[in-house]
């Protein structure tokens, strides 16, 4: 799109309450062509809110997650108006960074003023904004637009931060965690209601803030797109002919998910037991990873370099088991790689505890192991490794929880009844 179209002045929306499709602008970070969990639920919830009578559209950042640099196609210096599915989405330019805390919060802070100066340019006056965090300073730009367009907003909280921060070591308790508290705090109290990934996280804005109307909207799954019929010769090169069963992991490999965790089982493991890791994706750890699985000879363990999203379920259903890490107890963190691992029929070793763990023996789709207890991680992988029958069991299950529970489809009809019992209030 050209700089003149660019500049053209967007179409003012028309009010909710004369008819029209009400208009909602989600203000986010990430979103695609990046790959990860957010950037997929936000993408495709929008696309399942057009379906449901929205008119959808995205302001975000220029693509640059999670190398740090804007993507070539992008211009890193100008605005960038494209579509994305039937979205029509609104970059704006930022300052990245790849590593170190003072750079991100420079990027952070870039990407406020990016969506302050050009969301009122190029983007249409929406009847609600609704915003994802983290990160949580992108309240500064959601108060901002709110203002300017006049229309309140709905704060989704993915992440408890600055709590989660802490917890992973990223940044340690003082004065600096003590205003982002007051800025979480503050951004809770001034939005016209807020939502959340797990029950967790509702469960903390609701104790701290309960005038605030919530609402638990989980992560989830389009069934249709995974399952073991998905599996194709290039996934299963992909993936190796070593003898399995394979157990995968596929997404960030990044410093929250204790992958370590996956490599010390590996090397604890007899030479008889069957099994064998397959790790897919691109992250902050993978360097240190594959230095230690060459520095100690870890033949069990193969690194793959990250997929596009649509070869995933391939992946999956090319694999035995899935195996899900955190390092440590995150609250509210509930993995989005649960559910896509539910509708592959894949049964789940997850190594966490708190809400996830929850979860998976809620639907009976998975062995769950507390982070660091090195004993019952070998066994609940023997038992795994060596029962067939224990996995299409746990498969099953899984399948019928992402059909019935943690559908895409249920879930945007739950968001859509949320934001629309709204809608009468905000035009009050």
């Amino acid at each position: 799109m050209s700089l003149t179209e660019l500049s053209q002045p967007p179409t003012e929306s028309a009010s909710s309450t004369t008819g029209t499709r009400p208009k909602i602008c989600i203000l986010t970070q990430y979103f695609p062509p990046e790959m990860g969990a957010p950037q997929a639920r936000l993408s495709e919830l929008g696309e399942r809110l057009i379906d449901l009578g929205w008119d959808v559209e995205v302001l975000t950042a220029l693509p640059n997650y999670p190398t740090g640099k804007v993507f070539e196609e992008f211009d890193p210096r100008q605005p960038h108006v494209h579509q994305v599915g039937r979205i029509r989405t609104v970059r704006v330019p930022l300052y990245t960074a790849k590593q170190g805390f003072t750079k991100r919060i420079r990027c952070y802070f870039s990407f406020v003023r990016g969506a302050k100066r050009y969301g009122p340019k190029l983007c249409q006056r929406p009847d609600l904004l609704f915003v994802e965090s983290p990160p949580l300073f992108i309240s500064y730009a959601a108060k901002y637009l709110a203002k300017r367009w006049k229309c309140p907003f709905v704060f989704n909280v993915s992440d408890l931060w600055p709590e989660s921060a802490i917890r992973m070591g990223v940044v340690k308790p003082g004065l600096a965690t003590k205003m982002a508290e007051r800025l979480e705090l503050a951004t809770y109290r001034r939005a016209t209601a807020i939502t959340g990934q797990s029950d967790e996280i509702i469960a903390s804005v609701r104790e701290r803030c309960p005038q605030v109307q919530t609402q638990v909207i989980t992560n989830g799954v389009d069934p249709s797109r995974f399952g073991p019929e998905h599996a194709d010769d290039e996934a299963r090169q992909l993936i190796g002919s070593e003898p399995g069963p394979i157990f995968i992991f596929a997404g960030l490999l990044g410093l929250a998910q204790g992958l370590n965790q996956i490599l010390d089982l590996a090397k604890s493991l007899d030479a008889s037991t069957p099994g064998r890791f397959v790790l897919v994706g691109d992250g902050p750890a993978r360097e240190d990873l594959e230095k230690r699985i060459e520095r100690e000879s870890i033949d069990r363990v193969k690194i793959v370099p990250a997929q596009p999203r649509e070869r995933i379920p391939a992946l999956l259903a090319s694999a035995d088991v899935a195996i899900i890490s955190l390092g440590m107890a995150i609250p509210g963190a509930v993995p989005s790689k649960i559910y896509e691992a539910m509708a592959s029929s894949l049964p789940i070793l997850l190594i966490a505890d708190g809400e996830p763990m929850r979860r998976i023996e809620k639907s009976s789709c998975g062995l769950c192991v507390v982070p660091g207890d090195r004993k019952t991680l070998v066994a609940q992988f023997i038992r795994l490794a060596n029962s067939p029958p224990l996995r299409e069991q746990l498969g099953a299950n899984g399948r019928e929880a992402a059909e019935k529970v943690y559908n895409r489809n249920l879930i945007a009809k739950r968001l859509d009844k949320f934001l629309r019992d709204l809608l009468p209030v905000l035009h009050c």
